[in-house]
């Protein structure tokens, strides 16, 4: 069982608390724009970490639920001498990049993603995660050595974790924001 089903229960705990209203006001005023993709609107100030994604590499960004001011022909494959566009097959970056952030951070931080044109992941560290680990050469992956007491514990290394964030998304990633300090207890 994974031990980051709280985290996931209070994530939709905040979505329907935030839902509600919305929903109270649509129902209430039945002449407004009645949208109802904004009730999937995330509220993003719960986050650790935001990834903000480049539009272009988007491929479902007009699914998104604030329709884009300009919008891309992303994963759009064009035939040399025809007017017309072929879709290219599986083309995801988002979602190639989603899966290697949780394979190579997974045991550090959840990953969060509106896979229908979402500009942002939302990362949250898991809290355990931030527990001082026994030193051992087959644990250090995404962690660092430091000194505590008279013993070597493993702790994350967060700023080189957020930078292989930015690395991996190469192209993709338009920004790395950290957004909290629990890292630094």
């Amino acid at each position: 069982m994974c031990v980051c089903i709280p985290q996931i229960l209070q994530r939709l705990v905040v979505l329907a608390a935030e839902a509600l209203p919305v929903l109270e006001k649509q129902l209430m005023d039945p002449r407004g724009p009645g949208d109802i993709r904004t009730v999937f609107r995330p509220p993003l100030d719960m986050y650790d970490v935001l990834i903000r994604l480049s539009p272009r590499h988007i491929p479902r960004h007009r699914q998104a639920v604030d329709s884009p001011a300009a919008s891309f022909c992303r994963g759009l494959l064009s035939e040399p001498g025809s007017l017309s566009l072929m879709p290219v097959l599986g083309y995801d970056p988002p979602q190639l990049y989603l899966a290697q952030l949780r394979e190579a951070f997974g045991h550090l931080a959840l990953f969060f993603y509106d896979q229908h044109g979402g500009e942002v992941i939302g990362v949250l560290w898991k809290p355990a995660s931030f527990q001082p680990q026994p030193f051992k050469a087959s644990n250090t992956k995404g962690r660092m050595v430091v000194s505590q007491g008279e013993e070597l514990v493993l702790v994350p290394n967060v700023e080189a974790i957020l930078e292989d964030f930015a690395i991996l998304g190469e192209g993709l990633v338009q920004a790395v924001e950290a957004r909290s300090e629990r890292w630094t207890v």
